[in-house]
């Protein structure tokens, strides 16, 4: 061989190292590459499987909020009917006499003035004043004096 093959023999394996050096390093960088998008791929699934939990936990928060609703709305549905019951008696029941009426108010609001009576009694005012301030008559006043007295 001469030297001029001899030579372009090591040209041409020099080229083929360059190549297969420039070929290593294209496959480096596209490791590189694929590993950082893998990463980012690995991030991202990360983050979904975070917010997929956060929205599993609020969906049974909202199940039980929506089961509490329901059986509100039982319990409103259950007192309506009661109420729509009640009122059905309340229409079916005869009507009071306006004698009958006032009767009721006097006996109630007799108890209200005799309880006022006694209260102020308590804080000692006279009679004729304690008379003025209840509307009952002043001996009647008096007859309650009395009797607390004794």
């Amino acid at each position: 061989m001469t030297s001029t093959a001899i030579e372009l023999w090591l040209l041409a394996q020099m080229v083929v190292e360059v190549l297969l050096c420039a070929i290593i390093i294209y496959y480096v960088l596209r490791e590189r590459g694929v590993r950082q998008e893998k990463e980012q791929v690995r991030e991202r699934t990360k983050a979904l499987i975070q917010a997929l939990d956060r929205l599993i936990a609020e969906s049974e928060d909202l199940e039980k909020k929506h089961q509490k609703l329901l059986a509100l709305w039982e319990k409103i549905e259950g007192r309506g009917s009661e109420l729509e019951s009640s009122i059905a008696g309340y229409e079916e029941r005869p009507p009071v006499s306006p004698v009958q009426a006032g009767k009721k108010k006097e006996k109630e609001s007799g108890v209200k003035s005799y309880e006022k009576t006694l209260q102020l009694i308590g804080k000692g005012l006279p009679a004729g004043e304690i008379a003025q301030q209840v509307g009952l008559p002043r001996g009647e006043v008096e007859l309650i004096m009395n009797l607390k007295e004794q």
